[in-house]
């Protein structure tokens, strides 16, 4: 692989990642200046096309196809509307008129009265992009909103999170940890990085747009029985973390999931239908929710010596390179995990009977011995559409999360990124294991589809780093570092970064 980024960094004499970029990829992104670039970033972000809702829409009295079209047809060439007309009056017509009324100072209806056909008619109407450029000037300069703020710019800030389902307390104008979580909420759901802290991008979506409400996030994360994808496959992880739900987390909503969620809602006093509605989702993101833990096996979030002794063991054998802390976080995960797919063992993460009987036996295997690298490299040749899948879901699942440090300075983000393919049944033992398939440019956001692993490669002073993420479409990565502490979201076209590359599982 030619273009590979591993061989274009390690081939330096020293092998330190000190080449400049002119000679590891002529293909360069242009890095624009900070307020350019964010205004350019607040219009594309806000231009993306939010999900259709999911409830039926109504079709206003007395008006025809060919009316319907018309409508379209304005709205598409205001910017508005992405799809060409259909003459159908659907949510997503629906949507771009509320966009269009709130752009022009209108009510905002979503129905198309007097007043809104006069002004989309008219020669005045405020076209989409000029309402977000408008914005974007006042948004740049804005300084951002975080917790211990007190004014009145988070009063409304807090006003717009209501309206949008966000957040239950007061528009006190107090910024608080409710306020915080809430921030996380509406940036996690919109596509934002997720950091609480409400900066340019977070307040022009929310005060200046039409953006994705919280209930309308818990609808399209709603599924049932016979249902397949990402939003099965989070849910059965959700619960499998919660003692309910004990078979492999597969993507496809059967009989043992259906189960599952029965139980769950019975635990928590909700009606046991076995199907995961809003009001489901809504307890899970809560944390509130009553759990099953197995009593037999130690897991994220346990501490004690028990956790000491297989963190030691884990390290002894090299899967584990941090010292033992007694804490079993994320880290220790992988590892456990990277142990059991070279055991041949079921791949839970969790330290149970079998695992801890066959980790602590004389017959255990170090990573370095040749079955172990025999059978994981049997598990990373078997990849594919559904290995993708997996990695995307897991990887959406851990927005907003805390993550403990362990990164290579050179492969920043690789510890998560290791932990999201291990939970996904991907064993990678190495940041180099990556980069190595890491051969396919990224040329714009819409190469970056959910699942895909993408190294951004970053020069300063000559000192070449390469940033390891997850792909979660539309141009969405998913990352982690020690600088940030926690998982965030971004859009790729607003990273700094000289070039990026990806590795697609489906094209593999």
């Amino acid at each position: 692989m030619e273009d590979s980024l591993l061989n274009s960094t390690l081939n330096s004499p020293n092998s330190t990642l000190q080449t400049p970029l002119s000679k590891l990829h002529s293909q360069r992104k242009v890095v624009y200046p900070l307020k350019r670039r964010l205004a350019i970033c607040l219009l594309a972000l806000a231009l993306c096309a939010s999900p259709a809702r999911s409830e039926a829409v109504e079709v206003p009295a007395n008006l025809s196809g060919d009316e319907v079209r018309a409508l379209e047809d304005r709205l598409h060439a205001l910017g508005y509307l992405a799809a060409e007309a259909d003459s159908a009056y659907d949510a997503d017509t629906r949507q771009a008129l509320e966009s269009f009324q709130q752009a022009n100072g209108l009510i905002v209806t979503g129905r198309p009265d007097d007043d809104t056909r006069a002004r989309l008619d008219g020669d005045a109407a405020i076209s989409r992009q000029d309402y977000l450029r408008r914005f974007a000037q006042t948004y740049q300069d804005m300084e951002p909103l975080q917790n211990g703020n007190v004014n009145s710019q988070v009063q409304a800030m807090q006003q717009r999170l209501i309206e949008y389902g966000y957040f239950t307390g007061q528009s006190d104008g107090v910024f608080g940890d409710a306020t915080q979580m809430a921030i996380q909420r509406f940036q996690m759901v919109n596509g934002l990085p997720v950091t609480g802290i409400a900066d340019g991008m977070t307040l022009m979506r929310l005060m200046a747009d039409v953006p994705i409400s919280w209930q309308g996030y818990l609808s399209e994360m709603s599924c049932a029985a016979g249902d397949v994808g990402l939003n099965v496959y989070v849910l059965q992880r959700r619960l499998r973390a919660m003692g309910y739900f004990e078979g492999e987390c597969t993507g496809s909503f059967g009989d043992l999931t259906q189960r599952a969620v029965a139980a769950f809602q019975t635990d928590n006093a909700l009606e046991a239908t076995g199907a995961a509605d809003a009001g489901l989702w809504e307890l899970i993101y809560s944390g509130a929710a009553v759990t099953r833990r197995r009593l037999d096996a130690l897991a994220q979030g346990d501490t004690g010596v028990n956790v000491t002794q297989i963190q030691q063991q884990l390290n002894a054998l090299g899967y584990y390179a941090q010292e033992a802390s007694g804490s079993f976080d994320c880290l220790t995960e992988t590892a456990l995990r990277l142990f059991q797919m070279a055991s041949g063992m079921p791949n839970t993460g969790l330290a149970d009977n079998e695992t801890i009987a066959a980790l602590m036996s004389d017959a255990a295997r170090p990573l370095a011995d040749p079955a172990a690298q025999e059978m994981l490299a049997a598990l990373m040749n078997q990849r594919g559409p559904e290995l993708q899948g997996r990695i995307a879901a897991v990887a959406r699942e851990m927005v907003g999360r805390d993550f403990p440090f362990g990164d290579d300075p050179l492969y920043p983000g690789f510890a998560l990124v290791q932990y999201v393919c291990a939970a996904a049944g991907l064993p990678v033992t190495d940041p180099e294991s990556l980069i190595r398939l890491a051969s396919a440019p990224v040329s714009g956001a819409e190469d970056v589809q959910p699942g895909n692993i993408v190294a951004l490669q970053t020069s300063i002073n000559d000192n070449v780093t390469m940033l390891l993420a997850i792909g979660d479409g539309d141009g969405r990565l998913i990352y982690s570092t020690p600088e940030i502490g926690w998982v965030v979201m971004s859009y790729i076209d607003q990273m700094d970064s000289d070039s990026a590359y990806r590795w697609a599982e489906s094209e593999s």
